[in-house]
């Protein structure tokens, strides 16, 4: 059994577009950050939270932080977004840090929806397609034909 976990990024989108990214925040939530970049232009908003930081290092790490971290809080997620931030910067939160954020999430709604299409390459191994059969399949290097008993 598959558990879904909401990431802080994912509750993030879907509390603040509600219905309009229901299926992307699902998506989102199952997504790492390095996926999330390749349809993401996380770049804007690197830029525009870059300003909370000392470093850019700090910025990028905050980003992969709120992707990849499991939602303590689904429904007030700025809770999630504060919290990242201390840890990370041992700093106070700014209010105006989740202001850029929502901003951006707002901004660019129509990308986060078309996230539930995205695609990812299989750039090193096989690829596995539809398998149907009696008994275990066990995915090897290779073709498996089965001697027929």
């Amino acid at each position: 059994m598959v558990t879904e976990m909401a990431t802080i990024f994912s509750s993030i989108c879907s509390f603040l577009l509600a219905n309009k990214a229901a299926i992307a925040s699902k998506v989102i939530a199952s997504a790492t950050y390095d996926g999330l970049k390749k349809v993401l232009d996380f770049s804007s908003l690197k830029s525009r939270i870059s300003k909370f930081f000392k470093k850019d290092e700090d910025a990028e790490k905050y980003l992969e932080t709120i992707c990849n971290t499991e939602s303590k809080n689904t429904t007030k997620p700025y809770r999630d977004i504060e919290d990242s931030f201390e840890e990370i910067t041992g700093e106070t939160f700014d209010n105006e840090l989740y202001e850029e954020i929502k901003n951006w999430v707002e901004e660019n709604q129509g990308q986060i929806s078309n996230v539930s299409k995205m695609e990812f390459k299989n750039e090193g191994g096989i690829n596995i397609g539809i398998q149907n059969a009696g008994k275990n399949i066990f995915n090897i290097q290779g073709d498996y034909k089965p001697k027929k008993d």
